[in-house]
């Protein structure tokens, strides 16, 4: 299928070969109009007239390039025209070259161009109808013409240089947004790196504790000695997970140490607030969960309940649900708020849905974030773990 060429697009597009087709127009139009009128008050068409008239309109195909010289020549020979009355393009080429001027030069050049300008228009006028060649309306009509004209391109070029400005400022706020997005995904890493490895401490600690007692107990309890060291190799085998993780993510932080314990899936009801609905459903043996993903899983939830309190407007319900089946820890929260609204977050997302996918792509998990199909909205991560 041919596509469909759009004129109009097509010449703004090509400025300069736009100004040549209107000089073109307007000269030929200003040499059949010399040619061809009669009245009382122009003189015979001659060759003089109809130079006079091309010389009054083709420069106009400069008007972007050199608008102070274009005015100057069409108004000489405007002028030259008046001068002994011939008939042509009238004051149709001046002013389109005024209006250029204001359009395409701006400063204190410009209004004194215009003004000086102006002001040998303005005796020009004078003596024509001093002599009776034109009315004394003339007098009024050619300043206000011509300052109207100079005004308008000044105006049109004002309005350029602002949507310029505005598409400038536009592209620098993306780049910008994009920087802080970059920033705030180093942030989360290193955020992410940092409780992982309370996480492995944690882990460390306790694999120490253990050797210590199964040393202890060598001679005198070989069977706990065996239950210990299990722990032991369990814990290390999850450690070294973790740690494995730690470097996927980790970045330098300039943050304290934090000596708080982390939270994990048995605090998630603190979540809760008088204006937010929560109800937790858990299923299934989520006591036994490597640390780690109880903690991303706890946050998950943070993060989407505190979206729900910025974005999902009223809501009546929150449902939580917890659930372990098989080597899966499936986390889900659901709302009755305003989620059909919420799609164009769903396409740019914000930096809290980044902090989730950063979560869940650590342990190799899956994140779905979008509008619920009977209203409001619903975030869904899938972390893979152990059997129970």
């Amino acid at each position: 299928m041919m596509a469909r060429h759009n004129p109009a697009a097509w010449l703004r597009a090509r400025p300069q070969t736009c100004d040549w087709l209107l000089a073109g127009v307007l000269a030929a139009m200003s040499v059949v109009f010399h040619l061809t009128v009669r009245d009382s008050t122009s003189s015979a068409p001659s060759l003089a007239g109809a130079l006079l008239s091309v010389a009054a309109t083709l420069p106009l195909g400069w008007r972007r390039r050199s608008p102070v010289a274009v005015l100057l020549v069409v108004s000489v020979a405007q002028a030259a025209m008046e001068a002994i009355n011939a008939s042509g393009p009238g004051w149709t080429g001046v002013m389109i070259a005024v209006y250029t001027l204001g359009a395409h030069r701006s400063g204190r050049n410009l209004w004194r161009v215009a003004t000086g300008l102006l002001a040998a228009v303005v005796a020009f006028v004078v003596l024509g109808v001093a002599r009776g060649d034109a009315p004394w309306q003339a007098l009024l009509s050619v300043p206000i013409t011509f300052t109207g004209a100079l005004v308008f391109g000044d105006n049109m070029r004002r309005r350029r240089e602002r949507a310029a400005e505005l598409v400038e400022r536009a592209d620098r706020a993306e780049r910008e947004r994009l920087l802080l997005a970059h920033q705030h995904v180093q942030d989360e890493r290193t955020r992410i790196a940092r409780e992982l490895h309370d996480v492995v401490a944690h882990s460390v600690s306790l694999m120490v504790i253990q050797t210590a007692a199964a040393r202890r107990q060598l001679l005198s309890d070989p069977a706990a000695v065996d239950a210990s060291l299990a722990t032991v190799e369990d814990t290390g085998r999850t450690a070294m997970q973790e740690m494995r993780r730690i470097l996927g993510v980790l970045r330098d932080s300039g943050d304290g140490v934090q000596m708080a314990p982390q939270p994990g899936l048995a605090r998630i009801d603190a979540l809760s607030a008088p204006d937010l609905p929560l109800q937790v459903h858990a299923e299934g043996d989520l006591q036994h969960l490597p640390a780690g993903v109880e903690l991303s899983a706890y946050r998950i939830v943070q993060e989407a309940l505190t979206n729900v309190r910025r974005h999902a407007g009223p809501v009546q319900h929150v449902d939580v649900s917890l659930v372990r089946t098989g080597r899966e820890l499936t986390v889900e929260v659901c709302d009755d708020g305003r989620g059909a609204a919420a799609v164009h977050d769903a396409v740019n997302p914000g930096f809290g849905l980044i902090g989730m996918r950063e979560r869940v792509a650590a342990y190799d998990g899956l994140l779905a974030v979008g509008p619920r199909p009977g209203g409001g909205w619903r975030v869904r991560a899938t972390f893979p773990v152990g059997v129970a």
